[in-house]
């Protein structure tokens, strides 16, 4: 894939320095992003916990869902779907884009 044209892309991270299951924290244009690498597939989500205020990318990863540290919220993060209490409002997700190297994301 070339790398992505428009304004709303932004560089994220290196690819090489996504470790599988390991968030890994961003801002890109004022949102705090994690960007998780799950097998072979990269994603990105809010890294804020839309329970409580904290970093998402504190906590862990289970399976296919990051687990918020402070109250064990979990979401799913291909969808960003909340799948375990206290949280009930999903997270926002975010397109990427691999350019050799390189992940983007996609924020307006």
């Amino acid at each position: 894939m070339a790398k992505p044209e428009g304004d709303n892309w932004h560089f994220a991270v290196e690819l090489a320095t996504l470790e599988d299951r390991e968030p890994y924290p961003v801002d890109l244009n004022g949102k705090e992003i994690a960007i998780v690498k799950l097998d072979d597939d990269i994603f990105a989500v809010s890294n804020v916990c839309t329970h409580e205020y904290a970093c998402l990318s504190d906590g862990h990863i289970e399976e296919d869902r990051i687990v918020c540290m402070l109250h064990l919220a979990e979401f799913h993060i291909p969808t960003g779907k909340a799948v375990e209490e206290p949280a009930v409002e999903d997270l926002e997700t975010f397109p990427i884009a691999i350019d050799s190297n390189e992940v983007y994301v996609q924020v307006a």
